[in-house]
């Protein structure tokens, strides 16, 4: 299959830079001292935006449906794990709870914007770089929603648990507790 890329001519690459630089500059300017961090996490950014770059020409190449969909459950998956990861207080049984929200509501979303937005006629062919930028999109937001969700949650939970225990206690189940 032959994907049309645009390519970044070397000014467009030098305003993204500067943009950075500035920021460099702001944080010296103003004694913020973030610009150890600032520079790691433009290296980063470099160095996974190659790498990705990387995968997704190799998963292109092949045309074929498993590969994208492979690619998209791998997404899904580190999502819903790093949406765990951002919180604080966790449960058992949380990580599967956070991939499964992840799943649910980032994948109705994303055929909602391929099919109804998009209007593509296969999410896989030709060409998936609808689906895989989509579904990046939609997972980012979701992570921080559910991240959010689950945060608040064990918040509510061990700043009232002295009322979840009384009504366990009553006899509540621990959907009604």
């Amino acid at each position: 299959m032959q994907v049309d890329y645009i390519s970044l001519s070397a000014g467009q690459l030098i305003i993204a830079t500067s943009l950075i630089l500035i920021c460099g500059i702001i944080s010296v300017a103003l004694q913020l001292d973030l610009e150890r961090r600032l520079l790691i996490a433009s290296i980063r950014t470099v160095v996974q935006l190659l790498l990705i770059g990387l995968v997704l020409r190799w998963i292109f190449a092949h045309e074929a449906w498993y590969f994208i969909l492979g690619l998209l459950v791998i997404m899904t998956l580190i999502a819903g794990t790093a949406a765990v990861q951002r919180v604080g207080r966790r449960y058992q049984g949380m990580m599967l709870d956070s991939i499964v929200s992840m799943w649910a509501s980032s994948w109705l979303m994303g055929s909602v914007a391929l099919y109804g937005v998009v209007q593509v006629k296969h999410w896989y062919s030709p060409p998936p770089q609808y689906a895989i930028p989509l579904l990046g999109m939609i997972l980012g937001n979701t992570l921080n929603g559910i991240a959010l969700g689950l945060d608040r949650l064990g918040e509510e939970l061990a700043t009232k648990r002295d009322q979840v225990e009384t009504l366990l206690a009553l006899g509540a189940t621990r959907w009604e507790a």
